[in-house]
C-alpha cells in the first residue's frame, strides 16, 4: 500500500511539473521600427535617445516599444584611418512588449554624412515571457528619414515562453 501511494505521488509530481513550465520557443524574427529622437522621460549621458514602435512577424514583439539610450560616442570609431564622418557608439535598448521586457547592450556605427547606422545588440536580460532570451543577438540597420528619425530594420533571434 505504501509503495502504491509513493508511486502515485511521484507520478503526480512528475507530470504536474511538466505542465507547470513550457519550454521557451526560440525563433528568428524580422522587424521594422520607425525611430524618433526623444528626451521625454529618458536620460542619456550624451543626450541621445530614440524611441519607436516595433512592427514584426514575431507576434510577441509586434507592437512593442523600442527605447535606445546612448551612453557614449567616439569619432572615427577610435581608428584615425577612418573618415571623421564615422562615429561609434554604445548604449542600451529596453524593449517593452505585452507585459514583458528585455534589455540589450548595444554597439554601433553611425555615418553623419549619409545619416545611416548599423548596430549589434546582445540581449542581457528578459522578464516574464522573454526570460530565456539572454545571449541572443539582434542586428539593426537604419537610414535617416526626411523630417527626422530613422527607418530601421531589425533581425535576430528571440526566445519566447509560451
Amino acid at each position: 500500500m505504501k509503495t502504491g501511494f509513493l508511486c502515485a505521488l511521484m507520478l503526480a509530481l512528475a507530470t504536474g511539473a511538466g505542465f507547470a513550465q513550457q519550454p521557451a520557443q526560440c525563433r528568428n524574427f524580422e522587424a521594422t521600427i520607425a525611430l524618433q529622437m526623444t528626451k521625454e522621460g529618458w536620460s542619456s549621458q550624451i543626450d541621445l535617445c530614440t524611441v519607436g514602435t516595433v512592427v514584426s512577424n514575431e507576434p510577441a514583439l509586434s507592437g512593442a516599444t523600442w527605447l535606445f539610450t546612448a551612453h557614449g560616442m567616439a569619432e572615427t570609431a577610435g581608428l584615425p584611418s577612418l573618415p571623421k564622418t564615422l562615429q561609434s557608439y554604445a548604449g542600451t535598448v529596453l524593449v517593452t512588449a505585452k507585459g514583458a521586457t528585455f534589455t540589450t547592450t548595444t554597439a554601433g556605427m553611425y555615418d553623419t554624412e549619409s545619416q545611416a547606422f548599423s548596430q549589434l545588440d546582445k540581449i542581457v536580460k528578459g522578464t516574464d515571457r522573454f526570460s530565456n532570451s539572454a545571449g541572443r543577438l539582434i542586428f539593426l540597420t537604419g537610414i535617416g528619414r526626411q523630417g527626422g528619425g530613422f527607418d530601421t530594420h531589425a533581425r535576430g533571434e528571440l526566445c519566447v515562453n509560451e
